[in-house]
């Protein structure tokens, strides 16, 4: 496998290569390189890490492609039977690597990666950045021997856009629930959670803070829900604008900011919260078709959810009845569902318990594995 990351916390990569190892198969990921992190590293899940560290020249377009070739030596040398690209961005490595040694790959998309939004980046190198993941993907997707991804409109994208006769859907479901369960952990016992008052309903938001995703619309929602504090729990870079923006609101004090926690500590520390709210907005095509982690893991909480009204998100939600969907590009909208839940603890628990069953029964990893595995068999 090649991940364009330190594969450090990578909790698809992770689950997949664990289920891949537990089938038989003999696991290598390839990782870049990070100050502080080994060369080579066996995981707890079976895999083995090589990480490949970025040097070269200064010059970002000859370090880049230095940083390639580099990669493609390394995948070569391994001589694996079956290569294993997550996301566009591993895709010429692995592709080359695959020719080179006659074996088949596996393009794993865990975003439209096209569909991205710009954030943060010049208008120049976006473009530049996008004509070229343009020209690999139209020239290597349809030379996988298999594409899988995380969403129903993404397979519908992927298949249509570059011809395929199939993409599995792969989702990012979580782990099933351990026995026995984690103990219960609380919000309020992590740094800066003290400040959370003790009986004011908290209102839970996991993941990045990045524009987006409707995490503007979320903080102006908060002013509008009386008594209701906002956690978001996790980094990035609009932490210190959104602490503003709840300033301005005069809700700073209802506002909170928690860093994250081990990936196998969110949820027993998510059920300590009254509602988890999936607030994404379609600012990009990726966003619109995406099926967010955190809806998954507010669910195996026992949580009830606030999600955006998107197709995929709403047969989960609506479907298994775990909550309810709005327009999340509205304030109003937010605030409104959140109250509604607020409003009735009983029907909140009831989503809550329903949310943790269909987790259970439907919506765990268990069943991505075996359609990962399904499409490593047939791989021959």
């Amino acid at each position: 496998m090649l991940v364009r990351n330190a594969y450090t916390h990578d909790t698809r990569v992770e689950k997949e290569a664990r289920t891949l190892v537990g089938a038989g198969y003999r696991v290598t990921v390839v990782a870049d390189g990070a100050a502080g992190l080994p060369e080579r590293e066996p995981r707890a899940g079976g895999e083995t890490v090589l990480r490949v560290a970025r040097r070269g020249p200064r010059l970002p377009g000859l370090r880049f492609a230095v940083h390639e070739l580099r990669l493609l030596r390394r995948l070569v040398a391994l001589r694996p039977d079956v290569l294993h690209a997550h996301d566009s961005n591993a895709l010429l490595p692995v592709a080359l690597a695959a020719w080179r040694l006659g074996v088949p790959f596996v393009y794993d998309a865990h975003d439209l990666w096209l569909g991205r939004p710009r954030r943060e980046r010049g208008r120049l190198s976006f473009a530049l950045n996008q004509a070229w993941y343009t020209l690999l993907e139209r020239l290597l997707v349809a030379r996988a021997a298999a594409t899988i991804t995380v969403s129903p409109p993404i397979v519908d994208h992927l298949r249509d856009r570059y011809g395929l006769a199939a993409v599995a859907l792969v989702p990012n479901y979580p782990d099933p629930d351990p026995e026995p369960p984690p103990a219960p952990r609380d919000l309020r016992d992590l740094p800066g959670g003290e400040r959370l008052v003790p009986d004011r309903p908290v209102v839970l938001y996991l993941g990045g803070l990045m524009g987006g995703r409707g995490l503007e619309q979320l903080v102006d929602a908060m002013a509008l829900v009386e008594d209701a504090q906002l956690v978001l729990m996790g980094d990035g870079q609009l932490a210190g604008p959104l602490r503003e923006r709840a300033s301005r609101l005069g809700i700073g004090e209802r506002v909170h900011r928690l860093g994250p926690v081990p990936p196998d500590e969110v949820v027993a520390h998510a059920a300590s919260a009254d509602v988890g709210v999936s607030p994404i907005v379609p600012s990009c095509l990726n966003y619109r078709y995406s099926l967010p982690n955190k809806l998954f893991q507010y669910m195996a909480a026992g949580l009830p959810t606030v999600a955006s009204d998107f197709p995929q998100v709403r047969e989960i939600v609506i479907g298994s009845g775990c909550g309810v969907v709005a327009d999340t590009t509205r304030p109003r909208a937010v605030a409104d569902a959140i109250g509604a839940v607020l409003a009735d603890p009983e029907a909140a628990r009831a989503m809550g318990e329903r949310g943790r069953a269909a987790v259970a029964g439907r919506y765990h990893w268990g069943v991505s594995a075996e359609r990962l595995l399904e499409v490593y068999a047939a791989l021959g």
